[in-house]
């Protein structure tokens, strides 16, 4: 059976669109004290950028695109 679809192709766009206002850059992608505190808390440079690329990654659009699906498949 075919997948419904909740929004078109241009609300999709517009939902999950990277956002490009600088008030909205920092809202979404800037760390505060606390993000800095469990960033710090995480051992090695590599491990302390992954976290910091996946927090700030799961703000906006809040999920992972295509990974999610992959997940769902496996477990």
């Amino acid at each position: 059976m075919p997948r419904r679809s909740v929004l078109s192709a241009a609300e999709r766009l517009s939902l999950l669109a990277i956002p490009t206002l600088e008030a909205d850059l920092h809202r979404f992608y800037g760390l505060s004290d606390a993000d800095l505190g469990l960033i710090r808390e995480r051992r090695g440079d590599a491990n302390r950028l992954g976290f910091t690329v996946l927090m700030a990654y799961m703000r906006y659009p809040g999920s992972f695109s295509e990974s999610k699906k992959i997940l769902h498949r496996r477990y």
